[in-house]
């Protein structure tokens, strides 16, 4: 693996991505096809929500955030 490259982990619930810090250092990484085509995928999927009306907050704290899923 190159050392700039993107690692993105898709489970069942998640999307995780892990940027190695040395790329953080440089400003530059590099994504692979794949990862970028999973990473390209949840954005779409995000914006799609938004659009949709499907989001809620913003929180000023974690207690309004908490409040707000109860009422959910």
């Amino acid at each position: 693996m190159n050392m700039s490259q993107v690692l993105v982990e898709k489970t069942k619930d998640y999307l995780v991505v892990k940027i190695p810090l040395k790329t953080m250092e440089g400003g530059k990484a590099e994504l692979s096809p794949r990862a970028q085509k999973i990473v390209d995928s949840a954005i779409d999927e995000g914006l799609r929500d938004i659009e949709a009306g499907r989001v809620f907050g913003p929180f000023k704290n974690v207690k309004e955030f908490k409040k707000a899923l109860a009422k959910r």
